[in-house]
């Protein structure tokens, strides 16, 4: 499953940072690392981009980059 398929209130567990250059490096250095707890918080009004918690840090993603993110869902 990828980071842009989960639902509003759902948790999952990072498997896997694709290849998504540059911001790989930064999202790593705010937390967004294999094995962690990340969880959709809102969407932004339009839909993109979607803001997440990881490590009681929120972080706003595109889409278009979280698609790159394998996640697997532990809570619904």
């Amino acid at each position: 499953m990828k980071l842009n398929e989960l639902k509003r209130g759902e948790k999952a567990r990072i498997i896997k940072i694709g290849k998504i250059g540059e911001l790989k490096k930064r999202l790593v250095d705010m937390g967004v690392t294999a094995g962690e707890i990340i969880y959709l918080e809102r969407n932004a009004p339009l839909g993109d981009p979607q803001e997440f918690r990881v490590k009681e840090n929120g972080i706003a993603i595109r889409k278009e980059d979280s698609a790159n993110i394998e996640i697997e869902l532990i809570e619904r």
